[in-house]
């Protein structure tokens, strides 16, 4: 389901739409604000998001040879920011579907979407949509979610 999104759904980020928020994209801060007004919470995270988060962090320290203070002050920031957001473990139920999905995947999906889709799993065994910029590959994960599950719930942003 794409299109507006009914004020009672939960959705959860994906990485590409948090970074925006971390960066203090305009749209993105407003988008998030309205979200917040409508849902009364913020949105979710997913546990391969914040861990894409903090492998960002982690893998700068590792090239630049340590922890730089920007690095370290920049990863503070963003853990203050996701501190009040829920965090949806990755479980069994989202490993039934990721396992589901991932089988019907060409060798090519499978290098190019896995992080992705350990996020649309998560979301989707909690019963939240994914909110991203990520169009194209989202589609393509929600084909492929096994027919007896609601559909994966998207709301693109810009």
């Amino acid at each position: 389901m794409i299109g507006p999104r009914p004020a009672h759904l939960a959705f959860a980020l994906d990485s590409d739409v948090l970074n925006d928020w971390r960066n203090e994209k305009l749209s993105t801060v407003q988008a998030i604000n309205d979200y917040i007004d409508k849902v009364k919470a913020p949105p979710a995270l997913t546990s391969m998001t914040v861990f894409e988060m903090l492998f960002g962090f982690e893998n700068s320290a590792v090239l630049l040879g340590g922890m730089t203070d920007r690095t370290k002050a920049d990863k503070q920031d963003a853990q203050s920011l996701t501190r009040n957001c829920r965090i949806l473990p990755f479980n069994e139920e989202a490993a039934g579907i990721a396992a589901y999905v991932y089988a019907r995947f060409s060798p090519k999906q499978k290098k190019d979407l896995f992080r992705d889709l350990l996020i649309a799993a998560t979301a989707l065994a909690h019963d939240h949509g994914v909110i991203t910029r990520n169009r194209r590959d989202f589609e393509l994960i929600a084909q492929h979610i096994p027919q007896e599950r609601t559909a994966l719930r998207l709301e693109i942003w810009p």
